[in-house]
């Protein structure tokens, strides 16, 4: 007697990692001072020494910075209280924000050690990132190797019940075959810096990993 198929849904999970190819530096310029203008004029002479160590390496086709941002010094103010309680005079705040792209990550180490000597400047996160190519390609693949897996998963279940034959039905996105979804495809980034021996400023970026997850439904006869 011939048996009946077996209907099998499994999730199809694959991931990659690989090496970061781009990088956003976010910088921060912050003085202060008595009067407004005490703070804005080491800002704006802060601003200046920033676009001296940006522009030599500035080419928007070939990098090593193919593109960067200032926003305008802004500036505020505020008056700060001593531990008695007591109000302070006013204390003023000038504020720019700059981005800086690489497209050559070899020289951020370089960079970014030249703006950590400047007083007033700030070093915030490390954006890293794959070129729009690289990453719609890997994608590709990991997306591939996710459906391998679902169809290797469910050639086990068929085998461990005795049927040998295993036929896709359906293959979706998360949540799409009627199964709660219990993670998207997504990326993770993330790097950390310290200071090496001879006081210099080393970046060690980890690598970017490509997730990517599949519902699918097969029949095994």
């Amino acid at each position: 007697m011939e048996s009946n198929p077996v209907e099998i849904t499994v999730v199809g999970r694959g991931q990659a990692t690989y090496p970061p190819e781009r990088c956003t530096v976010s910088l921060a310029v912050r003085t202060d001072g008595r009067t407004a203008e005490a703070a804005a004029e080491p800002a704006h002479r802060l601003v200046r020494e920033l676009t001296g160590l940006i522009d030599p390496l500035y080419n928007p086709s070939s990098g090593p910075i193919d593109a960067w941002a200032l926003d305008q010094v802004r500036h505020s103010r505020s008056r700060p209280f001593n531990h008695n309680g007591e109000q302070l005079p006013y204390v003023y705040q000038a504020l720019a924000s700059i981005e800086v792209k690489f497209s050559q990550i070899d020289v951020v180490d370089a960079f970014v050690y030249a703006v950590s000597a400047l007083d007033g400047v700030d070093i915030g996160h490390f954006d890293w990132s794959l070129t729009e190519a690289t990453s719609a390609e890997n994608t590709r693949r990991v997306r591939a190797s996710a459906v391998q897996d679902a169809q290797s998963k469910a050639e086990v279940f068929a085998h461990s019940v005795g049927r040998s034959t295993v036929s896709a039905r359906a293959i979706a996105d998360p949540g799409l075959l009627g199964v709660a979804a219990a993670s998207h495809q997504d990326y993770v980034v993330a790097s950390r810096a310290y200071a090496a021996p001879d006081d210099g400023f080393e970046l060690k970026p980890q690598d970017i990993v490509i997730r990517a997850e599949v519902h699918a439904r097969f029949v095994a006869t």
